[in-house]
Formats: C-alpha cells, structure tokens, sequence
C-alpha cells in the first residue's frame, strides 16, 4: 500500500508523461494520464489521513471521487472535465482541444490539491 510520498510521486510522474505526451501530439492517452495523476494526488491527500481507495478497486473510482470532491470542492467540476477527457480521447480519439482542457483541469486540480495539503506535484 502506498503511501503520501509514494502517490506524489506517481502524480509527478504521471502529470509529466501526460504533457509530454499532449506536446507530441499523441491526444488519445493525454485523457488517460491526466486522469491518472489526478487519482495519484487524491491518494496522497487521503494517505495522509490514512484512507487508501485503491485497496478496494471495485469502489474506489467512486469512493475516491466522492472523497475529493468533497475535500477539495474548489476543483470538483474540473474532476468532471478530466473524467470526460479520458473518455472521448481514448474511446473517440478527439482532437487537441480536449486534451488541452484535460491538459489544463489536471493543472488545476494538482495545484489545489497542492495548495490546500503542501503535498507536492512539480
């Protein structure tokens, strides 16, 4: 089971691989890897409380969302843009700009999450 240190730095990871591939222009897993670093920064938030979603995988999208958006409220509807990215650009393949605005809800929702807990993800 992972801990604050271990989620942040997946987040990390995550978020940097998700511009990099947003650079590159390859828009089809941009959705995926920003929903990824988003659900790695709420698992080091909630870490730090001792809550770990990802022990129960059948729940935990949902427990997790519920969790956050109760948590961190400033960034619930970006928590919507980025669940709608991942589907359209890796079910439908869309264009650049919606990878841009899940590029941009990522940012936000790692920067309030950043804000609010100090937990690092740059």
């Amino acid at each position: 089971m992972g801990d604050e240190a271990h989620h942040s730095w997946l987040a990390r990871e995550k978020r940097e691989a998700a511009l990099d591939e947003f650079e590159k222009g390859r828009y089809t897993v941009v959705g995926d890897l920003a929903l990824k670093a988003v659900e790695q920064a709420i698992e080091a938030a909630a870490a730090r409380t001792g809550m770990h979603f990802h022990v129960s995988p059948r729940t935990a999208h949902a427990e997790r969302t519920r969790w956050a958006k109760e948590s961190f409220p400033e960034v619930a509807a970006d928590l919507d843009v980025v669940w709608g990215a991942y589907g359209d650009l890796g079910y439908d393949g869309l264009d650049g700009n919606r990878a841009r605005e899940a590029v941009e809800a990522m940012e936000r929702i790692l920067d309030g999450v950043e804000r609010r807990t100090g937990i690092r993800f740059r």
